[in-house]
């Protein structure tokens, strides 16, 4: 199979966000009344510039992951975690937590300038005792590991310019689950491909190849950016278990796992922790006389 580069599967997955992105906000201002959807366009690129060089970090952080930063309180909760990761050379210099619980999301994510963005479900598992310092730092040095994989550019100003793309992707996966009921629906997804390629072959036979073409790259980006997702994915995953392992923490992980069920995630951490060990292991070296 072949191996694509980390940049070339991140342009695949960004650069159709970026494109709808920024026709939506166009459009969006030129429905707005022109001196009022000027001052909306400028105030939008302000504040992409802002991030891209740094500023406005904390209120975006926090609107961007519906986060907020993590009180005194919170923040004492989580110092044993914290001093954990600093003893393995993990620093984090910001915390976040979010203002919701949601299941699908998980449990720390790293961003820029060592900051992490953590679930209240882990303050409070760690406060109650739920979970060890040692595994909630693992599950942090996951996160950082994930993000290491990626080596996200702009990371901050990517995340506010690629919003309407995201709010356009949450509306389709919701109607698409509504309809998801009716006959031959998952059918008509699955034969996508064909559609595209009877769409093209008609148009360019109408002389109108342009239509056709448009309509067949769309469809093939379907295709594309799940999979190149996929692959962003499956690597990130590897690059951060290895992290955890290297950093003495995949046992502690793979408990935490095991607790909480996550078998394929788990195999893969019990897998890279034989390689470990079996790669600490002293050789021995024959000599023939």
């Amino acid at each position: 199979m072949m191996r694509f580069p980390m940049t070339v599967l991140r342009v695949v997955t960004l650069e159709p966000a970026l494109l709808v992105s920024f026709v939506l906000t166009v459009v969006v201002c030129a429905l707005l009344p022109p001196a009022l959807g000027l001052l909306a366009f400028l105030a939008a690129a302000g504040v992409l510039i802002a991030l891209a060089i740094g500023q406005l970090e904390v209120p975006a952080i926090a609107a961007l992951t519906r986060s907020r930063p993590a009180t005194a309180a919170e923040l004492q909760v989580m110092a044993p975690v914290l001093a954990e990761l600093g003893g393995r050379g993990v620093d984090v210099d910001a915390l976040f937590v979010r203002r919701r619980q949601v299941p699908s999301i998980p449990v720390a994510m790293a961003i820029p300038d060592r900051a992490v963005v953590v679930t209240p479900g882990l303050v409070d598992a760690a406060y109650r005792g739920g979970v060890t310092a040692a595994e909630a730092a693992a599950a942090i040095a996951h996160a950082v590991g994930r993000r290491r994989a990626i080596r996200p550019r702009l990371e901050l100003a990517v995340l506010a310019a690629t919003t309407p793309w995201r709010l356009v992707v949450a509306t389709f996966r919701g109607v698409g689950r509504a309809f998801a009921w009716l006959p031959f629906m998952r059918l008509a997804w699955t034969l996508r491909g064909v559609v595209g390629v009877i769409c093209i072959v008609q148009s360019v036979a109408e002389g109108r190849a342009a239509p056709g073409i448009l309509g067949g790259a769309v469809i093939a980006l379907t295709y594309l950016v799940p999979a190149a997702g996929r692959r962003i994915e499956a690597r990130s995953e590897a690059a951060a278990d290895q992290l955890v392992v290297s950093l003495g923490l995949g046992s502690v992980l793979a408990g935490l796992l095991r607790r909480h069920g996550h078998p394929m995630t788990l195999e893969r951490l019990q897998r890279l922790e034989t390689v470990v060990e079996q790669s600490q292991r002293p050789r021995l070296h024959l000599v023939h006389g």
